[in-house]
């Protein structure tokens, strides 16, 4: 990977995956505001769900995602009836100097391998309707639009895909 590595995080990376967050803020396609993701998400993330982290050569982190334990979108969309244990993903962001190389995707494929070794049928992930760089690199992962939301102060697609 071009002297890119893909690890779990741990709390003693919770500036950084914060700064890369923060720096995404107001991004042309992103959702996120001052307000989310904040550095008490980062941390609760770091506590609570699995943080996957991509570095490059020389240790910075250029990738973040988490794999959220929680059941927050449930009540979101009519997700695949015969999947009883599922992953959800969050909070995906990419570096500015990093975007438009595929490190989403390798992001994404990466965090798929976790869950699915750790037993998950399929994986959910929300992203906003007007991302559409983000929603062509679902496509090429073969992610399925199952419905759309609207859900904090946005417009959702909301995207699963069987493992």
């Amino acid at each position: 990977m071009n002297g890119l590595t893909i690890g779990r995080a741990d709390a003693r990376d919770a500036e950084e995956i914060y700064a890369l967050y923060h720096s995404l803020v107001d991004a042309p396609y992103g959702t996120w505001n001052e307000e989310y993701p904040s550095r008490a998400q980062v941390e609760e993330d770091l506590a609570h769900s699995q943080v996957f982290v991509m570095r490059d050569s020389e240790g910075r982190i250029v990738s973040a995602i988490v794999h959220e334990e929680s059941d927050e979108f449930t009540d979101l969309a009519p997700w695949y009836p015969d999947v009883t244990h599922w992953a959800q993903f969050g909070r995906l962001g990419v570096a500015k100097d990093m975007q438009g190389r595929g490190l989403a995707r390798q992001m994404l494929a990466y965090a798929m391998e976790q869950v699915k070794a750790q037993g998950c049928e399929a994986v959910r992930f929300l992203v906003g309707a007007h991302n559409t760089p983000a929603q062509r690199s679902y496509a090429k992962l073969g992610f399925e639009i199952c419905a759309e939301a609207e859900a904090w102060d946005n417009r959702w697609l909301c995207y699963e895909k069987r493992l």
